[in-house]
């Protein structure tokens, strides 16, 4: 019977049509809070006043104070992350936005086939999209000049010639935003790349004898506030846009529109506005206003989520619910492990395999008491006496929860069942360097000898190179005990399904093993 152990990331949650990534944060951001600020209430009306909790963790008159949420000046922190975060990622979106705006072009028109972006282009300008171009007309200073590619992009040369040409005030203003933000996000980009290779050190040649020469500190620093922030500010305000089939104008406004969230939704990073705000659910007394802030925005979160899965077709299958299959053709699933926050794995999978399922980052059914960093379902923590409860999702942000018993023991469980499964398949798991909780984990199974299956979509790469990309990010020295497989979007690799793949490679391994033996 060949054993495997499996982790599963945000990606293997694509087939339920769950947002990922940058589209997640930028849902989560537009979210009326009022739910949550209702729930938020409902917890203090619970709390007894004549408790140490009340009159030690909490402020004087808590529960007559005003309850607080993240407002627009957040906006400012979130593009600073961005910005200070993916740079690079920004510059190389928006220097190759044709790609981008090719993808948003097919999103648009599964959803309304009725229209025909490139015609609505063509029929404005009167030449076909592929021959127009401003690279001649625009330049930018010579410091800046890695973004003279992004007049090079024929989409984006497009609206600048319409927005030039344009009559109607309203539509030549909206448009015209759009055009900003996203040179904005550009120039934000290049210029934090400047002002950092310059605060590392103005000189070309020094003395290093000279310790004054390194005191000089940081000379430049961005300004955040024009980086970006009104496009954010534009797509978090704006309503959801249906365009006019009879309208021109309306349908190239959609695209731009439609563009300019693709570009937020590939980049966008939200990170450190959590890891500097988690720390606040530990002092209440002293910082009321931002206690209220991230405790309503991990309900919110949670309410988002769900809402999300609410609206999960019942007919959608993914991998989840492809683990049925193992029961089925004798394969032993030591532990299943996942970074997602939705319950969708406990509702998809069989009964047998609940018990299995370890929650590696929290999800939308734990909750947690900061107050005694206890981790459990909201019954459980609420059984001696009410506190205030957030949902635990984000841990990866928020180290705190990780010393707490409930989830040290599931790293140690998972850990040892993986290590007792012939192989761990990953799906839809990033490696990324904030995931390096995780990545440590496996990183040791891997160089104690586990072998680690991949699965990812085929995107016309070539599965060598995926296995050296692995091996940059999990750190190792070697790729030969990574396997690669390449799906499709009926999750069929090269020649078989997911898990019949994944057998074969674990069968293929342990024949080679055995042959060794005799040898």
């Amino acid at each position: 019977m060949v054993k495997i152990g499996f982790l599963f990331g945000a990606g293997a949650e694509v087939p339920y049509n769950m947002p990922t990534g940058g589209t997640f944060a930028l849902d989560i951001f537009r979210q009326d809070s009022s739910e949550s600020k209702d729930e938020f209430k409902k917890m203090r009306e619970q709390i007894n006043s004549n408790t140490a909790y009340a009159t030690e963790w909490l402020p004087q008159g808590y529960d007559e104070k005003n309850i607080f949420v993240f407002g627009k000046s957040v906006f400012e922190n979130i593009i600073k992350d961005t910005v200070e975060h993916n740079r690079d990622k920004i510059i190389n979106s928006l220097t190759n936005l044709d790609g981008l705006s090719l993808r948003t072009i097919k999103k648009i028109e599964t959803t309304n086939n009725e229209i025909d972006i490139n015609e609505t282009f063509e029929k404005i300008l009167s030449q076909p999209i592929d021959n127009v171009s401003c690279a001649q007309d625009i330049r930018l200073k010579t410091q800046f000049h890695e973004g003279d590619a992004l007049f090079q992009s024929h989409y984006f040369s497009a609206l600048l010639l319409i927005y030039k040409s344009a009559n109607q005030s309203s539509y030549k203003g909206e448009l015209g935003q759009i055009i900003v933000s996203i040179l904005q996000l550009l120039l934000g980009s290049l210029g934090e790349n400047l002002a950092r290779q310059i605060n590392d050190s103005p000189f070309d040649k020094k003395d290093d004898e000279i310790d004054l020469f390194d005191d000089l500190g940081e000379l430049f620093q961005l300004n955040y506030s024009f980086a970006g922030v009104s496009g954010l500010r534009y797509l978090f305000e704006r309503k959801d846009r249906y365009p006019s089939l009879d309208s021109d104008d309306d349908i190239i406004l959609f695209f731009a529109e439609t563009l300019l969230e693709s570009i937020f939704a590939d980049v966008l990073d939200y990170k450190t506005l959590i890891d500097s705000y988690w720390h606040y659910l530990y002092c209440p007394k002293l910082e009321w206003s931002k206690f209220c802030k991230i405790s309503i925005f991990l309900l919110t979160v949670r309410n988002y989520i769900k809402k999300q899965c609410g609206k999960i077709n019942n007919c959608s299958t993914g991998y989840y619910d492809d683990l049925v299959e193992c029961l089925e053709k004798n394969i032993e699933i030591t532990a299943i492990a996942t970074t997602n926050y939705t319950d969708l794995i406990k509702n998809k999978v069989p009964d047998k395999l609940r018990n299995q399922i370890y929650f590696l980052n929290g999800y939308t059914e734990q909750w947690y008491d900061p107050y005694i960093n206890r981790i459990g379902p909201k019954e459980d923590l609420n059984c001696e006496e009410k506190h205030f409860l957030v949902p635990l999702l984000f841990t990866q942000s928020g180290t705190k929860p990780m010393t707490s018993i409930f989830m040290s023991k599931a790293y140690v469980s998972v850990f040892e069942e993986f290590k007792n499964a012939d192989a761990i398949c990953s799906v839809g798991f990033g490696f990324n360097s904030d995931d390096e909780h995780i990545n440590g984990i496996i990183r040791e199974l891997i160089n104690s000898g586990k072998q680690l299956i991949v699965v990812t979509p085929n995107h016309n790469q070539d599965k060598s190179q995926v296995a050296r990309n692995l091996v940059k990010k999990l750190k190792l020295t070697k790729s030969s005990n990574i396997h690669v497989i390449l799906v499709n979007k009926e999750r069929k690799g090269t020649s078989d399904f997911w898990i019949d793949e994944i057998k074969n490679i674990v069968k293929d391994i342990n024949d080679k093993e055995k042959s060794k033996i005799h040898a």
